[in-house]
């Protein structure tokens, strides 16, 4: 490998040859402002006054490293990116980049045909903000402040609109807003919250989520909030890879809580998506509701098919981080526990440090299935307007 990273190679897992349709759809790619202050042309002049005085308000990371973006690629950054404050947390440098830059440096070094936009997870602590306004406020303009300098000037890129999912009816308003968009692709709310996701509470998200064809798309973060609770059972973690293995807690409750509160009996056309998660927390879970469900499942009769249905029909999981099992057939038979050809949807966590590259993420898979990770379990979750 070079001291650029990896490359583009014909290897296990990706071919760089001529390809008909579409072949990679990326959906974890972040985004984020230089400074939070390009945020005020979107918000009110009482939001202006209230960024300019007070700040955005959000919850810090305390254990997650600082420098969280790929070194090899700060040292290719334009200079003229820098800015000389950022008050909104972290490495000023960490998503210092336009359009552009990802272009270059992502969609056509690793001919991405979708590239799905996940925003900045720092930012998601806008999720355990008191005030729920501010959130929706912080939410709309980061919405359009995405649609002016991000979409509409490349079609491999499309938009997950940010929402909070502490005021339902906000956040189905701003779905309303933007949801007819031909760039708008699904939903994205932060993994942690209040309740779990089953909760009747967030039926007014889902269903302004099925009523435009979008799915639900929840990335890792928003714990960062001030109104947060632990991020694990047993307290707060000391380091951060303690807080990477705490993940599946709670993707495993959002799944179990989704199920068995019926949404999809109540919205039959939603997807879920569950990303930066890991994966294998998956199969357990299906193997177990559907053990309980025969011996409780007077508790849910709403119920018509076993929960692990459920989950192959509507729940989809992100491929990073990757699992990598000692032995290549230990990932096989991983991938076909999880049947990863209808729930294993790709996602690079571009830019982030431990991105997972469309070439070596995978040993090398089965054409069919192969085809179902990077492209067709994706296409057929998000609203992509027949690519």
């Amino acid at each position: 490998m070079s001291e650029a990273g990896a490359a583009p190679i014909t290897a296990p897992g990706w071919t760089a040859k001529p390809k008909d349709g579409v072949s990679i759809v990326d959906c974890d790619v972040h985004h984020n402002f230089r400074d939070p202050r390009q945020l005020l042309p979107y918000l009110s002049a009482f939001y202006q006054e209230h960024l300019l005085d007070q700040g955005l308000h959000l919850g810090t990371y305390s254990n997650v490293p600082i420098r969280r973006v790929r070194t090899d690629l700060k040292g290719r950054i334009p200079k003229d990116e820098f800015v000389e404050e950022d008050f909104s947390g972290g490495d000023p440098r960490d998503f210092n980049f336009k359009l552009e830059f990802l272009q270059e440096e992502h969609l056509d070094r690793w001919n991405i045909d979708v590239a799905l936009l996940t925003g900045p997870p720092p930012f998601y602590g806008y999720s355990g903000l008191p005030d729920p306004d501010w959130a929706a406020a912080l939410c709309r303009a980061f919405n359009d402040w995405t649609i002016e300098h991000w979409l509409e000037r490349d079609e491999r890129v499309v938009n997950a609109i940010l929402v909070s999912p502490s005021d339902p009816a906000q956040a189905a308003e701003e779905i309303d807003r933007l949801g007819d968009r031909a760039d708008t692709a699904a939903v994205l709310v932060p993994l942690s919250a209040s309740m779990p996701y089953g909760n009747r509470f967030y039926h007014p998200i889902w269903e302004a989520c099925e009523r435009h064809g979008l799915p639900a798309i929840s990335h890792v973060g928003g714990d960062g909030g001030a109104t947060r609770a632990t991020p694990t059972p047993v307290g707060f973690p000391t380091y951060y890879m303690e807080s990477r293995m705490s993940r599946p807690y709670a993707a495993s409750a959002h799944a179990a809580s989704l199920i068995c509160e019926g949404v999809f009996e109540k919205f039959p056309n939603f997807k879920f998506a569950l990303v930066e998660v890991q994966q294998l927390w998956a199969v357990p879970v299906m193997w177990h509701m559907d053990s309980d469900w025969k011996g409780l499942r007077d508790q849910t009769p709403w119920l018509k098919r076993l929960p692990s249905e459920y989950f192959r029909d509507h729940i989809r999981i992100g491929t990073q981080p990757m699992h990598e099992p000692e032995k290549s057939e230990q990932m096989y038979q991983m991938l076909e526990m999880l049947h990863a050809d209808e729930t294993l949807i790709y996602c690079s966590d571009f830019p982030h440090f431990d991105w997972n590259d469309p070439v070596t993420v995978f040993p090398k898979l089965p054409e069919e299935l192969h085809r179902r990770i990077f492209a067709d379990n994706a296409i057929e979750m998000l609203r992509l307007n027949g690519r």
